[in-house]
């Protein structure tokens, strides 16, 4: 018999999440702790997940990470100290390429704070690494290089790259693309759906 997991009642979450969950909440309430909770999180926090990636790849030693990043060991050191608190973007940006992983920075309101930070466990610092996840596929983009006559080591690569999307979000993405070109890597813009659009009309006049 196949039972309808829908019409099975939501496990309700525990007590003692239920009272941590109030507690965090009334203790938020104070400008004053909120401020100080929130400094005194980032920096424990970056630190600790710094530290688990390190030794998930490999048992990598700080000087191994340092050699990495271009820093001295004494400065992963730091970067380790949830005391320290003072790593800028580019060295988060830095240690994402050495962890081969994605980095979010990202604002967020204290109710995500209190709906997750209760049931935070161990398995928060777990993030694997691209090839952890996808595989090596260096050997794939090699290869099918040399099927079709190209240097891996040309930029011979076209990426297509979205077109105006305005503001902001369009400024944000010039600079991503203004940084994958200073990698070797050719950008082709694709088309806005206004431009696509006037293509279609130009293109049916002349048929």
């Amino acid at each position: 018999m196949r039972i309808d997991e829908s019409s099975l009642p939501i496990r309700a979450e525990s007590t003692h999440t239920t009272l941590a969950k109030e507690q965090l909440l009334a203790s938020l309430r104070s400008p004053y702790y909120r401020r100080e909770f929130v400094r005194e999180r980032v920096k424990s926090s970056v630190a600790l997940q710094i530290r688990a990636l390190r030794e998930q790849r490999n048992k990598m030693t700080q000087k191994e990470l340092g050699e990495a990043i271009g820093m001295a060991q004494t400065w992963i050191s730091k970067l380790e100290n949830p005391e320290y608190g003072k790593m800028t973007v580019a060295t988060l940006v830095r240690l994402a390429v050495a962890f081969d992983t994605d980095l979010e920075i990202k604002f967020r309101p204290f109710s995500t704070l209190i709906d997750n930070l209760p049931m935070q466990d161990g398995s928060y610092y777990d993030v694997p690494s691209f090839t952890d996840e996808y595989g090596d596929l260096r050997n794939d983009v090699i290869e099918g290089h040399a099927s079709e006559g190209l240097s891996p080591t040309r930029p011979n690569k076209v990426v297509e790259f979205p077109g105006p999307m305005g503001g902001e979000y369009e400024s944000a993405a010039l600079v991503s693309k203004q940084g994958i070109e200073r990698q070797g890597v050719q950008l082709q813009r694709m088309p806005s759906q206004s431009e696509a659009g006037q293509y279609r009309g130009q293109r049916d006049a002349y048929r």
